[in-house]
């Protein structure tokens, strides 16, 4: 690593903060979350927790969550907050694969990455472009985490000290649950042309690569251990867990993350600029 690494690292990633909060892009991709958030806040998550909260016929409707698989939103000891988990891990680890797109791929294809690297190195592009998207993805993750803990107080402000706990471990988990995704598209992005192309192969790599390793365990169980090297293929498991036990597979996320940064990084070291 050149002298600096660490400086020119944050430098890249407050850019990267800078270009997703200043600019008229950045500042429209988030008011357009803002409002889908909140009609997803204000409409099915408060609906589906209300529900839940409801004496009569209770068991029916328990019933009918273990139907559709999602049962496990009982565990969680505030309703929000569960239906918040399985809200969110499907929303931010999709949404990781849009954000996390154009890492490197556009400053490379106009050749202005050429001109970054004499001043930096490829690894504090690298790897500050991607610590500056994953505090982007923190950020999304807490405020929409503080807007659910808002519509708890409203309802009950008594659980406040309980949701802290809850508003905690899920946080910690869903910026868990996007790190290998958003580590895949640095790969990616260090690779293809553009950030459209990597969100496809994204897509096409995730989904025959899943299809693929299954179909090899399905006859071969020993070959299920590749399952690891897919991100996200805890997610059906974690949302099956609540509260500190959603943690019990933190590791998942963090080896993959891990491999695929090596992959993406060595991938940027030999990529033509």
């Amino acid at each position: 690593m050149k002298p600096g690494f660490f400086n020119h690292l944050l430098l890249i990633s407050h850019f990267e903060l800078k270009r997703s909060f200043t600019t008229r892009k950045g500042l429209l991709s988030l008011v357009t979350f803002a409002v889908v958030w909140c009609v997803i806040l204000v409409y099915p998550l408060r609906l589906v927790a209300e529900l839940l909260l409801q004496e009569k016929d209770l068991m029916r409707y328990f019933n009918f969550f273990d139907f559709i698989g999602l049962g496990s939103i009982q565990q969680w000891h505030i309703p929000e907050f569960g239906v918040f988990w399985h809200f969110a891990l499907l929303i931010f680890t999709m949404l990781s694969i849009t954000v996390a797109a154009d890492q490197t791929c556009s400053d490379r294809e106009r050749g202005t990455l050429r001109f970054i690297v004499v001043r930096s190195s490829r690894d504090s592009v690298f790897f500050g472009r991607f610590a500056g998207v994953m505090v982007i993805q923190a950020l999304l993750i807490s405020a929409t985490a503080l807007s659910t803990l808002a519509l708890v107080l409203y309802r009950d402000a008594t659980l406040f000290a309980s949701a802290l706990t809850d508003l905690f471990v899920i946080t910690v988990n869903l910026i868990l649950a996007v790190l290998p995704f958003t580590a895949m598209m640095a790969a990616l992005s260090a690779k293809v042309k553009s950030a459209r192309q990597a969100t496809v192969w994204a897509i096409l790599i995730w989904t025959f690569l899943t299809g693929i390793i299954s179909g090899f365990a399905y006859y071969l169980p020993v070959l299920s251990f590749f399952k690891f090297l897919v991100p996200g293929y805890q997610l059906s498991d974690l949302a099956q867990l609540s509260g500190w036990q959603t943690l019990q597979l933190a590791h998942v996320p963090l080896l993959q993350s891990f491999i695929l940064l090596a992959l993406g990084r060595w991938i940027m070291a030999r990529q033509a600029l």
